[in-house]
């Protein structure tokens, strides 16, 4: 039986510059009714496929951007379809600036974790984010959301933005670190084709002067898709070295502050990692409801069309169906994105594929001290979780 859920809210008051995942900036009221029509359609149809739930996770777009009623509407159709565990995680994403005094204590009522899209604290760095608010409405958010109850709070943090140094990130992780904040997830900037910032970044006003760039020319092991390291690019972006840098800046400071890094690019208070990213890392099951949300039933993956008017009329998911042990490939490598890697027989017993299918790559992984083993264990380094690409290319 499957025990988690994904909702995707496709819904946004504006496309922020990097933003690549689909989305919709102020769609009409109709839109947004036919939205929530068809999902508690959906989840009426798939509450018999699922056991009683253990983790929800609402993200987007902006769930935050229905009004109270409508998030009423959606806490209403997830809770009356689904039997949800006593100690269940719920979380959902929020922009400060769609929170409001209601909205906060709706999801005070269905939730018990919040994630805040904060990206950055700078005004400059903002603009060129593409994101709108402004920084106050950060600590406002955050008040609205511990008056209600909600302690376990955590931020998305994006580094590497043009012209962004090391000092500026280091203010970024000392503001982010000051708030009363359990988790906080740090993302290096990619500037992916076909989003806003990639044509601004041909504009002069967001280059980076040629006497700031540092070329670092061995960027072979790197590539654009799920990397907390990122090369240089001709848009200006910041090189590879300052990449690395602000990463490991990340780790050192946010240690400092009581925060563990427990996955490529995220860090948490003791108690507070994310139970449901963790599980999906690991291989677990999961439905994914919402235009563009992807599932997974342990053999195949399906994604559901990637856009709102084809997913409303019903067309079919694309499906992801490999062999075994390729998929055993594919999990395993997600679950080296973790800091503590995998257990060799809990990887056993989840796949049916002993660790020692992977026993040539491993040995060549462990001569570049990218990977750890044990008797019992088999983990990414910090070398390697820095390189996690590189790892992953090597393994599936």
């Amino acid at each position: 039986m499957i025990n988690r859920l994904y909702i995707h809210v496709p819904f946004c008051a504006s496309k922020c510059g990097y933003c690549a995942f689909y989305s919709i900036p102020r769609p009409e009221s109709e839109i947004i009714g036919a939205y929530l029509s068809k999902l508690e359609r959906d989840l009426e149809k798939a509450s018999n496929s699922c056991g009683k739930i253990d983790s929800i996770f609402i993200g987007g777009g902006t769930p935050t951007y229905l009004s109270a009623g409508n998030l009423e509407r959606l806490f209403s159709s997830v809770s009356s379809h689904f039997e949800i565990s006593a100690d269940a995680e719920i979380s959902i994403e929020c922009n400060p600036e769609t929170l409001t005094a209601g909205k906060a204590e709706l999801i005070a009522e269905f939730a018990n974790r919040v994630s805040l899209g904060i990206q950055s604290f700078n005004p400059k760095f903002r603009k060129i984010l593409g994101r709108q608010g402004s920084p106050e409405s950060i600590g406002k958010a955050i008040r609205l959301l511990l008056n209600n109850g909600i302690g376990n709070i955590g931020c998305d943090l994006i580094y590497a933005i043009p012209g962004q140094s090391l000092s500026d990130w280091q203010c970024e992780l000392e503001k982010a670190a000051s708030l009363p904040l359990k988790h906080i997830s740090s993302y290096s900037l990619t500037i992916e084709e076909g989003t806003l910032l990639a044509e601004k970044m041909s504009n002069i006003e967001y280059r980076i002067p040629n006497d700031e760039i540092k070329h670092n020319t061995d960027t072979r092991h790197l590539t654009p898709e799920s990397s907390p390291i990122q090369p240089a690019t001709d848009h200006g972006q910041l090189t590879t070295d300052n990449s690395v840098e602000m990463w490991n800046l990340a780790g050192a400071i946010l240690k400092k502050h009581g925060f563990s890094r427990y996955e490529i690019s995220n860090y948490s208070r003791r108690g507070f990692e994310c139970r449901h990213n963790l599980e999906i890392w690991y291989g677990d099951k999961y439905l994914g409801f919402g235009p563009a949300a992807s599932s997974f039933d342990g053999i195949k993956r399906w994604t559901n069309a990637g856009d709102l008017g084809k997913w409303l009329s019903g067309a079919q998911p694309e499906i992801d169906s490999i062999p075994a042990e390729k998929r055993a490939r594919e999990i395993f490598v997600m679950g080296l994105r973790t800091s503590q890697g995998w257990n060799k027989i809990f990887f056993h017993r989840k796949t049916g594929f002993k660790s020692d299918i992977f026993s040539p790559e491993l040995a060549e992984l462990r001569e570049h001290s990218l990977i750890r083993e044990t008797d019992e264990k088999i983990f990414c380094t910090k070398k390697g979780l820095l390189l996690w690409n590189e790892v992953a290319e090597r393994l599936i």
